[in-house]
């Protein structure tokens, strides 16, 4: 089933999930990365096909959040953790919203960027080359060698792919 999912929409979410963490009196944390950082805090899109992210306590969240799927007529994965592989251990993360059982965070937008720099899909199903376009300007990022020293203060240059090089020199010129 393809959804999508709005600011609206996720801000409900979270609501219900903080609900059901309450019912298990635990304080959860989710770290939003990708596309629900882009539609949530920065505005960039409307919607978002999910909500990639890092939580804690991983075991709780994860069935709160099943339940809240259950109960909202959502797939289990509205929210995941798929992105875990992805993350830097020196990546920065902004308050955003605090309820009373659920704290979120979300990627601060140079991360955000390099994120997507590493993971750079190409296709039609993929906004990752609009995304990383709207994070440059987000970001007031005009030069080549800016954006490289941005992106490599979160991962090693070698775990790249060349076609995310390839990309910003087309964006930005070398």
């Amino acid at each position: 089933m393809e959804i999508l999912l709005s600011r609206q929409r996720i801000n409900e979410l979270f609501d219900a999930l903080n609900g059901e963490l309450s019912k298990e009196n635990t304080v959860g944390e989710l770290y939003l990365v990708g596309g629900a950082v882009l539609c949530l805090a920065l505005h960039a899109r409307p919607a978002t096909r999910d909500v990639d992210a890092y939580f804690e306590p991983s075991s709780v969240v994860r069935k709160a959040a099943a339940r809240v799927a259950a109960s909202h007529d959502l797939p289990i994965g509205w929210l995941n953790d798929a992105a875990k592989g992805y993350l830097s251990p020196d990546g920065e993360y902004l308050p955003f919203l605090e309820l009373s059982n659920l704290r979120v965070l979300t990627a601060a937008p140079e991360y955000l960027l390099a994120m997507k720099c590493l993971a750079f899909r190409l296709g039609a199903e993929f906004q990752d080359e609009a995304d990383v376009r709207y994070l440059l300007r987000y970001l007031n990022i005009e030069r080549y060698e800016e954006a490289l020293e941005i992106v490599t203060r979160y991962y090693p240059r070698d775990r790249f792919p060349q076609k995310a090089f390839y990309a910003l020199e087309e964006i930005l010129g070398k």
